[in-house]
């Protein structure tokens, strides 16, 4: 039986105009779960962090001197290091340095991740994520490879944005739980993909999107619903706006 539900199959698990964190199963306003600082934690399970781009003291009365912004990315470093079963949702609202992200992945009982940006190039981190089963990589134009990813077995959707230095994405294939594959650019811009041919392998999957991107092996309409016509499970598939199922 698919985990997705229809409207998280038609619209995507991430979809941004669903609001900011979606996230399930969430019983109390999405203010009381999306904090700064490591002391508005209350020992939530699901939790939005933004604790970078903080305001400035000089700019903004309530806002924070050079060192209290340091102190709080540190503080949240530490704790995410320190506490390594806090947390089973995870999202970052703000811009995620790399300590930030290989912070975030030792936490091992993490069943959903979601970055919305960062200067992130090393995936490496997310090989302790044994759990994970919903992971969202917005604006990974520094990443240099996606090795890791192919070892998340028990990945259920998968969003990557912005992978402009990768091309080559058959390490997908081996994502044999995977119902939902979106790969993006950034607003108005384009990424590279060598070809779709690691799809063919990919026979749970329900929900295929790729956008904006430069496909070098160059695929007919025609081919492209063979492609996807070969696929038993899926059930809506856009490549760079055309809708092929």
């Amino acid at each position: 039986m698919p985990i997705l539900n229809e409207e998280q199959i038609k619209v995507g698990y991430f979809h941004p105009l669903l609001g900011f964190p979606p996230i399930i199963n969430l019983n109390t306003p999405e203010a009381a779960n999306m904090v700064r600082e490591v002391k508005e934690y209350k020992g939530q399970e699901q939790l939005c962090i933004a604790c970078t781009q903080l305001p400035e003291v000089e700019y903004q009365e309530s806002g924070y001197t050079k060192h209290e912004r340091k102190l709080i990315l540190a503080q949240w470093i530490d704790f995410l290091q320190t506490n390594k079963t806090a947390f089973k949702a995870l999202h970052f609202n703000s811009r995620v340095p790399q300590a930030l992200f290989d912070a975030a992945c030792c936490q091992g009982e993490l069943v959903e991740l979601r970055f919305k940006f960062g200067a992130y190039s090393d995936l490496s981190a997310l090989r302790n994520l044994k759990k994970i089963k919903f992971l969202d990589i917005g604006s990974g134009a520094g990443v240099q490879d996606i090795l890791a990813l192919g070892e998340l077995k028990s990945l259920v959707v998968l969003r990557v944005e912005n992978f402009k230095r990768i091309e080559d994405y058959s390490i997908f294939a081996k994502l044999c739980k995977l119902e939902q594959l979106t790969i993006a650019p950034t607003m108005y811009g384009r990424i590279p993909i060598k070809d779709l041919e690691f799809l063919r392998k990919m026979e749970d999957l329900l929900s295929l999107r790729i956008q904006s991107a430069t496909i070098k092996r160059k695929y007919s309409l025609e081919e492209l619903k063979c492609l996807c016509a070969a696929l038993p499970s899926l059930q809506t598939a856009r490549i760079n706006n055309v809708l092929i199922v």
